[in-house]
């Protein structure tokens, strides 16, 4: 079966509903800590909080959707690279926007202009540029939200370290980290300092990004379907475990029943193909999704701040929506894009073949 064949066109689109599901969930609660009556939370509320039992701001439902579409679109690529290809081809396309976005939250809370923990020192930029800073104690998280990138990070070591095992005995690795997550849950404390509390974080979200690679192995009939249930079942209990064990991660009471909804929406997306999952603006939206997803918080923040008082939640809002998607745009275009065909070239010069060239009579 080609690759177009197999592209599932319905991620797309739910990329774009976790993007405004995450841009929702901060601004919503930037708002109510601000003593905000935001009215379109009460509709929120109303039809999908309150029916469904999800968390308040609909917390995790768009890092949750992110999470297993990673581990989906992460898996699928694994079994056409080698270790070395695939963790390049990760840090480009992850590190450079991040590091722009980093530098300008770093700037904007040195300034005051956006909160963090602490107020960072130069040693701060540095740490959170490595995505260390949630390993080291006494550190300012400038743009907190790259915790999800640390704990992603985390999953490409792992894929890149199994890959050779992946390739050739497909159900080894979930086998693996069924245990690696079960193990590192006994033995580490939910509330231990930095950098306990880092690997606590992240093994109690890697579950989301194991059962993405399920479901990618199970629809690319790489291991059984009993097997891929098994292995989500034991990921998911795993996952409950880790929240009935821990105040701190995840922050929330519905976590493990929003896990349930979103993991049924995503298995409806992936059989998605209509007109609206393949038209043109979904693809391209979807393709600024990291970059909204980095700007979302920098950008707009600032901005409500310094609107809400003189205008009004509704026109602050607005406007900081409009220089989200201005500067998702810019920073796609000036950094995400041309960054990643650079790479691309530099891989076909790199691996294509000397053509011999006669020698002149």
């Amino acid at each position: 079966m080609s690759d177009n064949k197999r592209y599932m066109y319905g991620l797309d689109l739910l990329r774009v509903i976790a993007a405004v599901a995450v841009i929702y969930n901060h601004y919503s609660n930037w708002l109510k800590l601000n003593h905000e009556d935001f009215a379109i939370a009460t509709v929120v509320d109303a039809v999908l909080i309150r029916p469904l039992h999800l968390n308040q701001q609909l917390a995790f439902v768009g890092v949750g959707v992110f999470l297993m579409i990673s581990g989906i679109v992460v898996t699928h690529v694994a079994f056409r690279e080698t270790s070395a290809q695939f963790l390049l081809r990760r840090a480009v396309r992850l590190l450079p926007a991040m590091w722009v976005m980093i530098t300008v939250a770093w700037v904007l809370v040195s300034a005051r202009q956006l909160s963090a923990n602490q107020r960072p020192d130069l040693g701060d930029l540095f740490l959170n540029l490595g995505l260390v800073n949630y390993s080291v104690p006494q550190t300012s998280h400038v743009l907190a939200l790259t915790w999800t990138l640390a704990v992603q990070v985390v999953f490409y070591f792992f894929v890149a370290a199994t890959m050779p095992l992946l390739k050739r005995w497909p159900w080894v690795p979930p086998a693996i980290a069924v245990a690696l997550v079960s193990v590192l849950i006994s033995v580490t404390p939910p509330q231990g300092p930095a950098p306990l509390s880092f690997v606590r974080m992240a093994t109690t979200f890697l579950p989301v990004l194991f059962i993405g690679q399920l479901i990618s192995l199970v629809r690319s009939k790489k291991i059984p379907v009993g097997a891929g249930i098994a292995f989500g079942v034991l990921q998911y209990l795993l996952f409950v475990r880790a929240d009935l064990t821990s105040d701190r991660w995840p922050l929330g009471e519905a976590y493990p029943r929003t896990f349930v909804f979103l993991f049924l929406v995503l298995l409806l997306a992936t059989r998605a193909n209509g007109a609206l999952v393949r038209a043109k603006w979904v693809g391209e939206v979807a393709k600024r999704t990291y970059a909204i997803y980095l700007v979302h918080i920098p950008v707009g923040f600032p901005l409500l701040r310094l609107l809400t008082p003189h205008t009004g939640y509704w026109i602050s809002v607005a406007v900081a929506l409009i220089a989200v998607a201005v500067a998702s745009e810019l920073l796609h275009r000036l950094v995400e894009e041309p960054i990643a065909q650079w790479y691309r070239r530099r891989e076909k010069r790199r691996t294509a073949k000397p053509v011999a060239v006669p020698s002149p009579i």
